[in-house]
């Protein structure tokens, strides 16, 4: 595994971590100019998060099967809309290709209008989160 994508998948794990970490501090902050700050700070972390991934997509084949066929799945679940998936196949491949990358990225950009709650991450045998663990691991 080249140590790139350790990288990439590692400002992954922190960037989302970031986004949880802002989104809790903002249930604590009163003050509307402060909320404005924290929440535009937060949307900057998301664009990070997808950055990485599309970074990620772009040096791992793997990955970018996977997500190819995750797409698909979603689309089977009815989690993400059939015209929303050519939709977003087709942005993220112009993205990708004014980025500069491979322009063979695919990865949903949204859920469903009908159902804009996601569904819950997975959870392993031990109980453990897969981020969870490897961050226990490191430390």
């Amino acid at each position: 595994m080249s140590e790139d994508l350790v990288v990439l998948r590692e400002i992954l794990q922190r960037e989302l971590e970031t986004i949880n970490a802002y989104e809790k501090m903002l249930e604590r902050v009163s003050d509307p100019a402060l909320r404005e700050i924290i929440d535009h700070v937060t949307d900057e972390e998301r664009e990070h998060v997808a950055e990485m991934y599309h970074l990620i997509m772009d040096r791992d084949p793997k990955q970018r099967l996977r997500s190819t066929e995750s797409l698909a799945q979603l689309s089977r679940m009815s989690l993400i809309t059939g015209d929303g998936a050519a939709t977003v196949a087709g942005t993220e491949r112009d993205a990708a290709a004014a980025a500069g990358l491979s322009g063979q990225l695919i990865a949903p950009l949204s859920v469903s209008p009908r159902d804009p709650v996601p569904p819950p991450p997975p959870v392993f045998p031990d109980g453990a989160w897969s981020v969870g663990a490897l961050k226990r691991s490191a430390t």
